[in-house]
């Protein structure tokens, strides 16, 4: 009998769903080879990783809704004798049948910890049977270096010991450590022996600082950033001094509630004060955007069109092929920001000048020069249906519905370095009305704002001053000093930021040598990495945001459970 030793790094969902699949595959294929996984997760948050670890508060919400969270089930596999049951899809275990659940009720958005409770217990059930038999083994351990044998074995390296003789390793390592930016250095070098002044790197665990913000004493919390991390910075910054309760379901309008008087003030900055613009309310709001069948189809056959591709000498081919539909959408919603007074093409024309340059300016489009106040709740209308909308919420809405077609369309794409790295890009851009949040956490800022504890005046580009009491923000002829701060900015993808010993030993290893460049490691589209002098298929598999081709929504939950470690399994049960 064959044995095969395969080690994964990083078991979060995505390391959870590529090695359910892996067993599948070998239990379909009805392979009489003998397995020893070694399963290597440095949180020991198994299956569900840190991300959704479920100790988590519940301000942190996952930013998806519920409605489209469709985790699959899992199938009870019998391999070599070993009986693994099935285990439910989401849906199924959240007990919600959307069947059922009326189209005009509220999407919901749940803690991630809960999302946490489903996949530990999903990774508890799969891999019990093989723990017993002795075909499975958990290292919470941290990995910091992959070598190549001279036998063509892989051979992995941690704090406690180095694993040797493996035939293949799979990582799934998610969201690593970047080096920080200069702006965060300087901070940290000013205030290190300050304890006056506290400065928190990363927004994730918010209990690094919960206890800090939430005190008796008066405490100005600076936050740098004003996307989706600020919204949970946000929550956590008062979750000890009261509660939010919704007074107006339909637009889910709320206040924030306390018996005390808060001492807290949250002070939100980036470079353009822009906020996170928010999803529409339920799914008879959101199905109002949603492109035709028809639509989808045409769409991806225009953008997968390898000689389209490969003559882009910029993002035009896809928004070419995006703009037809926004506009076709945009003037048959039931109100609109004077859509009458144009025509089909010209409102086309509009969509594709503002996509591709968002300081573009047009009646249909919302002025992102009106006050922070008035745009939140403008946004809020739109999301809502109590408001006309504007063309830049339909193209952010139109985007998200084709999000999935444009990743698996333009993953392992025939585009020039140059051209994939402006459709990341211009990805990124969007998002700040694709991947939204949901209408409550606009509210709640609102609610905050009115409670005296948000203040939105430095949200532009403040002039920032460092003094013996903490940052002194600057904006016109206001200031304020923050004696905390928080950096919410999560990093875009970028290979050459990344700072983790695992990541550096790939990209200088002698012994393996890939091929990379700035947006990432190149593999094939079952997840190898290709050697660098040889284009030989070596026995490493990367899945998720570090390899090049993965576009678009590599971290979000969905794509953990998506085509690639289907494929990856695949291939790895083939492997001799």
């Amino acid at each position: 009998m064959n044995k095969k030793k395969l080690a994964i790094i990083g078991v979060g969902p995505r390391g959870l769903y590529a090695a359910e699949n892996f067993i599948t595959q070998l239990s379909v294929t009805e392979s009489s080879t003998s397995v020893e996984l070694l399963l290597f997760e440095e949180t020991g948050d198994f299956g569900n990783g840190q991300v959704y670890n479920t100790e988590q508060v519940k301000s942190n919400w996952i930013n998806i809704t519920e409605r489209i969270l469709t985790l699959p089930k899992r199938d009870e596999v019998v391999y070599n004798g070993i009986t693994i049951p099935g285990f439910s899809c989401y849906h199924q275990w959240a007990n919600l049948n959307y069947d059922e659940i009326d189209g005009a009720e509220a999407d919901t958005y749940p803690p991630r910890a809960k999302i946490g409770a489903y996949l530990k217990q999903r990774f508890t059930s799969f891999i019990t049977p093989l723990l017993l038999h002795k075909m499975a083994f958990l290292y919470q351990q941290k990995v910091t270096n992959i070598q190549i044998e001279n036998n063509a074995k892989v051979s992995i390296t941690t704090p406690n010991k180095t694993y040797t003789n493996l035939d293949e390793v799979l990582l799934t390592i998610g969201h690593q450590p970047t080096y920080v930016t200069q702006q965060l250095v300087k901070w940290h070098s000013n205030f290190k022996n300050n304890t006056n002044v506290k400065l928190f790197l990363d927004p994730y665990p918010v209990k690094n600082y919960i206890d800090v913000t939430n005190t008796k004493n008066k405490t100005t919390v600076g936050v740098r950033g004003f996307g989706l991390a600020m919204l949970d910075v946000m929550r956590a910054a008062v979750a000890k001094q009261g509660t939010f309760k919704i007074t107006e379901e339909r637009t889910q309008k709320c206040q924030f509630n306390t018996g005390k008087n808060v001492n807290t003030v949250i002070v939100p900055f980036s470079l353009d004060g822009l906020p996170p613009v928010p999803k529409p309310l339920n799914k008879k709001i959101d199905d109002l955007y949603k492109p035709s069948d028809e639509q989808i189809y045409n769409f991806e056959k225009e953008i997968g069109d390898k000689t389209a591709q490969s003559n882009a000498t910029g993002v035009d081919f896809l928004v070419s092929a995006i703009a037809p539909i926004v506009a076709s959408i945009y003037v048959s919603l039931p109100h609109t920001l004077e859509a009458q007074n144009y025509t089909l093409k010209q409102v086309e024309e509009a969509a594709f000048k503002w996509i591709t340059n968002q300081n573009y300016k047009h009646s249909l489009l919302l002025p992102t020069a009106t006050p922070i106040v008035a745009l939140l709740n403008s946004y809020i209308g739109m999301a809502t249906a109590t408001n006309a909308i504007s063309l830049d919420f339909c193209v952010g809405q139109v985007w998200r519905h084709c999000q999935p077609s444009i990743y698996k369309q333009l993953s392992y794409n025939n585009c020039s370095n140059s051209v994939f790295a402006k459709i990341i890009k211009l990805d990124e851009e969007i998002k700040r009305y694709s991947y939204g949040p949901p209408v409550e956490s606009i509210q709640q800022m609102l609610a905050l704002v009115k409670a005296g504890i948000l203040n939105l005046d430095f949200v532009n580009n403040p002039e920032i001053e460092l003094s013996n009491n903490g940052w002194v923000l600057k904006s016109k002829d206001k200031s304020i000093v923050a004696n905390i701060m928080v950096n919410s900015v999560l990093d875009a993808p970028d290979i050459t930021a990344v700072k983790s010993d695992l990541v550096k030993s790939l990209l200088h290893n002698e012994s393996i040598k890939i091929v990379n460049d700035n947006l990432g490691i190149h593999t094939t589209k079952e997840g190898y990495l290709v050697e660098k002098t040889t284009d030989n298929i070596l026995p490493i598999a990367l899945l998720g945001r570090l390899a090049k081709g993965t576009v678009i929504g590599v971290d979000a939950i969905l794509e953990c459970f998506g085509d690639r470690p289907i494929e990856w399994a695949k291939a790895a049960v083939k492997k001799k």
